[in-house]
């Protein structure tokens, strides 16, 4: 009865040639033709790494295991480049006696053979990871200079240079679907209607909420280039200026009832009831004569209930006197550019500091060696990593300034009452609001000077439904 042989071949992208596969399989006939095997099947796999086992044909050809005598591949590392996946396969491929052989490596079949056969296996996995190095170093190289690394992005395609330029007939969904959502407009509708009128996803499908969503929260849009932790504004042309995208991200979905709309309730998840300890519900209503209510209340009764515009406001009212003394607004100003200019920013800024200081060295080193005529293989390829190495640190560090805030401008932005809106003021100073039926305790999210946590007592007072806010007597707030 004649041997059989099943043949694997593979390629693992998109800018190998195809016609690799064919080289293979004629190297694998031959061998088997030379040897005395017949063909049982052929199995090839396109544009899939060999690092993963997730290829069609061949966990297919494993299903199959025991319709050969021996899997044949062009070289060990067809088979796989996983340094876990080879070992267990090929323990798949004992157990129905078929072997792993390879055309172009001769494995002696001995005790030797298994040293031989595992050593290749490591080669592969090594030259693997390396490979896969070497195209992050390359790919963050081109990040640096603002390319496109392959990334797609609707509204843009890409240059000559492989460089983000503006598609003019895809930005212009891009322009009007902020635009409707900055008119309160739902991203449904907005999905909608770009189905209706053809816009599809880079992947062929009719436009959908995702596609839309993800487009009103990509600050690339705004000129702001991202590749992995790579950012670098002004990277790439803007489509839409920045109070625009910072005005659609305000935008919240709204409470509908009989086709109406209803307000955010933004002390959601921070309002708690002072008797039982549960958070307070956002409720609606109307009374008698239509007019149309909110508030905030106890699923258990334990207070009465609090109107959300009259709760919001007092505490807005009341952080918006606290901010107008500019001691406390320089003051909390400092604690946040401290804090951000904290352990981890320090460490960052050292190893960026050492990354430059090292290539900068390895530079010189190579320059003198060059001076003194020694000129060692790979000398070039050295140098363009060491280059690259200089400009990420150098982008690195330039980074950590940018990110550094100053306390002055801050305590401006802090008093400048038209950049913070109400909804703005609550999110960022509130973190727990305590309501009961005599008094509401306000705990912000920062610290006073004796490090206990900053706090706002307003008097819930019952006359006309009318909120009072008091001032208690720490010194810290204006008279």
């Amino acid at each position: 009865m004649p041997k059989t042989a099943v043949i694997y071949a593979r390629f693992s992208c998109n800018k190998q040639r195809e016609a690799s596969i064919d080289d293979q399989l004629r190297v694998c006939r031959d061998w088997c033709k030379r040897e005395g095997y017949a063909i049982a099947a052929e199995y090839c796999d396109y544009a899939i790494s060999g690092r993963t086992d997730d290829r069609p044909e061949f966990q297919r050809m494993i299903a199959n295991a025991g319709e050969s005598d021996i899997v044949l591949v062009y070289m060990m590392d067809r088979f796989s480049r996983g340094e876990y996946d080879a070992p267990i396969y090929k323990r798949e491929l004992a157990k129905k006696g078929v072997k792993l052989v390879s055309a172009l490596e001769a494995i002696p079949d001995s005790p030797e053979g298994i040293i031989y056969e595992k050593l290749l296996e490591g080669l592969a996995a090594c030259e693997s990871k390396k490979t896969a190095i070497r195209t992050k170093r390359g790919m963050e190289g081109n990040a640096l200079r603002c390319k496109t690394n392959g990334v797609r992005v609707f509204g843009y395609r890409k240059s000559e240079d492989d460089e983000y330029e503006i598609d003019e007939h895809d930005a212009a969904f891009v322009r009007e679907a902020f635009k409707r959502r900055v008119n309160r407009e739902t991203v449904n509708s907005i999905a909608r209607d770009f189905a209706q009128r053809g816009v599809k996803t880079s992947n062929g499908n009719p436009c959908g909420y995702s596609m839309v969503y993800q487009m009103l929260h990509n600050r690339r849009y705004t000129g702001r280039y991202e590749w992995g932790d790579i950012v670098k504004e002004g990277g790439m042309p803007a489509i839409i200026d920045e109070v625009t995208f910072m005005d659609a991200q305000q935008v919240q979905g709204t409470k509908k009832r009989s086709s109406e709309d209803w307000g955010d309730f933004a002390l959601a998840g921070k309002a708690i009831c002072a008797g039982c300890g549960r958070n307070l519900q956002g409720v609606s209503g109307r009374g008698r004569h239509n007019v149309k209510y909110e508030y905030y209340s106890c699923v258990d009764g334990c207070m009465r209930n609090v109107r959300r515009e009259e709760l919001e406001g007092a505490i807005v009212g009341a952080l918006r006197e606290l901010l107008s003394d500019r001691e406390e607004a320089l003051r909390i100003a400092r604690m946040v550019a401290d804090r951000a200019d904290g352990a981890e920013i320090a460490t960052r800024r050292k190893q960026a500091a050492e990354s430059l200081s090292a290539a900068e060295r390895g530079l010189k080193n190579i320059l003198n060696a060059i001076e003194q005529g020694i000129i060692a293989p790979g000398v070039k390829e050295r140098i363009a990593e060491l280059e690259q190495q200089k400009a990420r640190a150098n982008y690195d560090l330039q980074a950590i300034q940018e990110q550094k805030i100053d306390p002055e401008r801050f305590a401006d932005f802090l008093q400048c009452g038209a950049k913070l809106d109400d909804a703005t003021l609550l999110k960022a100073f509130v973190w727990q609001v305590s309501v009961s039926d005599e008094d509401v305790l306000v705990t912000l999210n920062y610290d006073t000077e004796s490090n206990e946590p900053a706090r706002l007592d307003i008097q819930r007072v019952r006359g006309k439904l009318e909120w009072c806010p008091q001032r208690d007597s720490n010194p810290r707030y204006p008279p």
